[in-house]
């Protein structure tokens, strides 16, 4: 039996990372402390102790001989007068040995005063406050040497020495520091605690909100929090999201109704005709026969339409692209409707062309424009402009007209698949050539241009990079 996957929230992940972001902090900065005071004790023990050291040597010297009673007597209240309790003292004759029983507050050495003294001989020559380490203590020792000014002689040698731990100060500060970082601890525990809490709540009202958008419960509101932050970008991202895929859900709707309304209108009329010849109805079955084929000529045109859309849609398995020069692209495309111009007295007229190469499949790109051209002869009053320029770094093929224009409410859906307007049938003409240019990483755009000289009309930019050798 294998072995049980863990699953742990966001929220305990969270409040975990703190607790142990705070704890690699507070075991760092405890180091840190301690070392500091640490060395900071010391420094100050040698301070107080060459002060000491001075002080008493300076009224020992007027003891001449220290071996007599009364006179050790006298150094033991000169200690207590000169040194403070943590201190302890050790005194040694003019030959560095240690005088019994002059050891004053050295219960807490591990080893006898003599033997400490011994120890301390290697630095009889250079006086003065120094750290050392004796047995597994270390000490702050001063070496200070009583002269006698009176007899120009060096009655011995006192000396001071202590363990910076015994300082109240060193473990004060170190237990206000832990006391002042556990507080500090609780204080962001219980921050964090209710930031996570507040965090996971968004989140988990996404998790749901996403649910129900991949259920295609796009109008299900679900209220989050606003925030100022990445979780709150992350929310109307999926609301925009939703919104984005209830569009499209509901283009796709219409694009079937209407798909399967134009596929049923020439379905219905070759019906009526078959079922016309049947009954005898018809007895002209040459212009029956006619009217049939003109069905099936437009229920061809649509189905191929609809697969030559399906098919740009999936680009990588239609687009093959090559340099290709814009004015060979707009020459092939006119060649295409050269049957159009002059009908109705309508004409295709060409503005300035710049010379430009743009990276297409020039087959889809013709297809494009030749659909742009057919649409504007359908509504030109007598001109179809097109031209070609540089923009902000991209080539913009322009055809324009001079017909009624695009009227306002149906611009942002003049790219929608059989979308049908006020003035006709769009079909699926520009719907094909905004698939194409989306393609090739281009824009489609539609909309009319100023009225002028009493002439308006439509225009539409087919916006695509320029080519640049080596890309």
């Amino acid at each position: 039996m294998g072995k049980k996957d863990v699953r742990h929230s966001l929220h305990f992940k969270l409040i975990l990372s703190y607790i142990t972001l705070i704890s690699i902090i507070g075991i760092i900065s405890v180091g840190f402390v301690y070392i500091f005071a640490n060395s900071y004790m010391i420094l100050q023990a040698r301070q107080t102790l060459s002060e000491n050291g001075e002080a008493f040597a300076e009224d020992a010297s007027k003891i001449l001989d220290w071996t007599a009673d009364t006179e050790i007597t006298d150094l033991q209240i000169i200690f207590r007068r000169n040194i403070d309790s943590s201190t302890s003292l050790v005194l040694t004759d003019s030959n560095f040995q240690y005088i019994p029983n002059t050891g004053m507050n050295v219960d807490h050495l591990s080893t006898s005063p003599e033997r400490f003294v011994e120890f301390l001989s290697r630095y009889k020559g250079s006086l003065g406050s120094r750290v050392v380490r004796y047995g597994d203590t270390t000490y702050a020792v001063a070496i200070q040497q009583v002269y006698n000014a009176t007899t120009q002689r060096v009655l011995g040698y006192v000396i001071l020495f202590t363990s910076p731990t015994s300082y109240g100060m060193h473990n004060s500060l170190l237990t206000l520091y832990f006391f002042s970082l556990a507080t500090a601890s609780i204080l962001a525990i219980a921050v964090s605690l209710l930031f996570s809490t507040g965090l996971t709540k968004n989140l988990r009202r996404l998790k749901v909100r996403a649910d129900l958008v991949a259920n295609r419960q796009f109008d299900s509101v679900v209220p989050v929090i606003e925030t100022r932050d990445e979780v709150g970008d992350l929310a109307r991202s999926i609301d925009r999201m939703a919104r984005s895929l209830s569009e499209y859900d509901a283009r796709q709707k219409k694009f079937l109704q209407n798909a399967s309304h134009e596929l049923r209108t020439p379905l219905m009329s070759i019906r009526g005709y078959v079922e016309g010849l049947n009954d005898g109805v018809f007895t002209d079955t040459e212009e029956v026969s006619k009217q049939v084929l003109e069905q099936v000529s437009r229920l061809e045109k649509l189905t191929d339409e609809l697969i030559y859309l399906s098919k740009i849609e999936t680009a990588d398995e239609v687009i093959s692209k090559a340099p290709a020069s814009v004015r060979d692209l707009l020459d092939e495309a006119s060649s295409r409707v050269s049957g159009f111009t002059g009908l109705d007295g309508v004409k295709l007229v060409y503005g300035k062309i710049a010379d430009v190469t743009v990276n297409v499949d020039g087959e889809t790109i013709v297809t494009a424009i030749t659909n742009l051209f057919s649409n504007a002869f359908r509504f030109a009053a007598s001109e179809i402009e097109v031209s070609a320029f540089l923009r902000d770094g991209n080539v913009v093929i322009c055809v324009q007209d001079d017909g009624p224009g695009i009227p306002p409410d149906e611009i942002d859906h003049i790219f929608d698949r059989f979308f049908k307007g006020r003035q006709g049938k769009y079909g699926l003409g520009l719907s094909i050539v905004n698939a194409i240019v989306v393609a090739h990483n281009g824009v489609a755009r539609a909309y009319n241009r100023p009225e002028k000289d009493g002439k308006s009309g439509a225009v539409f930019e087919i916006v695509l990079p320029t080519y640049k050798k080596g890309k």
